[in-house]
């Protein structure tokens, strides 16, 4: 195991990762391990490292290797080395690695890991107690294994935009790459499941995360609903698929307000609510199908009292009436949220270019511990030397040598 301590400090402090993952799905998966106490090796390739190093956002809107936002908030936690993997004194580093690993974790294309040498069996060879984990884009398997993917790809493909925009115009794409942060999850997950597999069998074990498939598993109305019934949700633009004010977005005199009062009853306390007791008590808005056939007019009727308000008034007159509506706050206006703020939910870590970033922070909590404290993302290579002198005995005369011959 990563860790001999009899007291641990943190829920996964005797799992040690060897991460060989790259930009978004992969790095959120070891996240996830390195901020609740994992030791989380980050291998990177010499020179650029991980290509997320070079997308935006920066910090102070200034581009730089070591500048990502993204990068930042991905690679919490972990410690950073350059290797590479393309020469033989780089493959027999990471392998040394590895037979320290209690997980090793890749996000690249299927059959880049056996042409490096690392394939599923060589990983045993040297630890024959290793949890492989491999996050791809359509799975390692199938006739579309190497296909190319996208986040637009990626939400086409999962099932996520045929029933997104309006009825009359082409689908549209959520924002994001929500896609590759639930295969993140789902491979930090399952890493975790076959780590406790190992610990009760002393065998190997592998996971595999399709991103597409992790995009599907979250899409489940739709297919379940096509499966039972033959149904197919249409695009309904700001409402619901059965056509009645829930999930429907109304301008307010400050911005947006989400109003999801789906069922009957509360949609009728909002009218209530909003001076409409009138169309409450009408027979034809006690049912869905009655919602549904007049949701234009229900628009009509909320929007005078909605446009006079603000929407953090709005959201807290409704759910005083137990209503589900919601303001939509800009990013500021959430990172500024007293509510969240209490709880500590984003946390502030210091930037090696100056100044500190907030970001959010780990998202589950355990009883009674107070919340995990992150370290910042590594610079490229940071840790190389510490760890090859530390944990594999090299002297600091033969990591310089590998590193004037392009291995480090």
């Amino acid at each position: 195991m990563g860790s001999d301590t009899t007291t641990l400090a943190h829920a996964l402090s005797s799992i040690r990762v060897v991460d060989l993952t790259h930009y978004i799905a992969g790095p959120y998966c070891t996240k996830l391990l390195a901020d609740y106490g994992a030791e989380v090796i980050k291998i990177e390739r010499p020179e650029d490292g991980d290509g997320a190093r070079a997308l935006p956002p920066f910090f102070g809107d200034q581009p730089g290797r070591e500048r990502s936002g993204l990068f930042f908030f991905l690679n919490t936690n972990k410690q950073s080395i350059t290797l590479n993997l393309k020469t033989p004194r780089g493959r027999d580093i990471l392998l040394q690695l590895v037979a320290r690993a209690d997980v090793v974790v890749d996000n690249f294309r299927p059959g880049v890991m056996a042409r490096l040498g690392l394939a599923r069996e060589e990983l045993e060879r040297v630890n024959p107690r290793v949890v492989s984990v491999s996050i791809t884009n359509f799975g390692t398997s199938g006739p579309y294994r190497d296909y190319q993917l996208t986040d637009s790809v990626a939400y086409a493909l999962g099932g996520w935009m045929y029933p997104m925009g309006e009825l009359d115009r082409p689908p549209v794409q959520p924002g994001g790459a929500f896609g590759q942060y639930i295969a993140g999850l789902y491979a930090a997950i399952g890493a975790l499941q076959a780590v406790r597999m190992r610990n009760a069998t002393g065998e190997a074990q592998s996971v595999e995360v399709s991103i597409q498939e992790a995009l599907i598993a979250t899409t489940l109305y739709d297919f379940v609903a096509f499966s039972y019934a033959g149904f197919v949700r249409k695009r309904s633009g700001r409402q619901f698929h059965l056509g009645f004010p829930n999930l429907v977005t109304l301008p307010c005199a400050d911005g947006y307000v989400g109003i999801h009062a789906g069922l009957p009853h509360q949609l009728h306390a909002l009218l209530e609510l909003v001076g409409r007791a009138d169309l409450a008590a009408e027979p034809r808005y006690r049912t869905l199908a009655g919602l549904g056939a007049h949701a234009q007019e229900l628009h009509e009727a909320l929007l005078p009292w909605v446009r006079q308000r603000g929407k953090w008034e709005i959201y807290h007159a409704a759910q005083a009436r137990g209503i589900p509506v919601a303001p939509i706050p800009s990013p500021a206006e959430v990172v500024e949220w007293v509510h969240l703020k209490e709880r500590q939910a984003f946390v502030e870590v210091a930037h090696p270019g100056g100044g500190t970033v907030k970001i959010p922070g780990p998202p589950f909590r355990e009883s009674g511990q107070p919340p995990w404290p992150l370290r910042r993302a590594p610079r490229l290579g940071e840790h190389t030397e510490e760890i090859l002198c530390g944990q594999l005995g090299y002297s600091t005369a033969e990591v310089h040598a590998l590193r004037a011959e392009g291995v480090l």
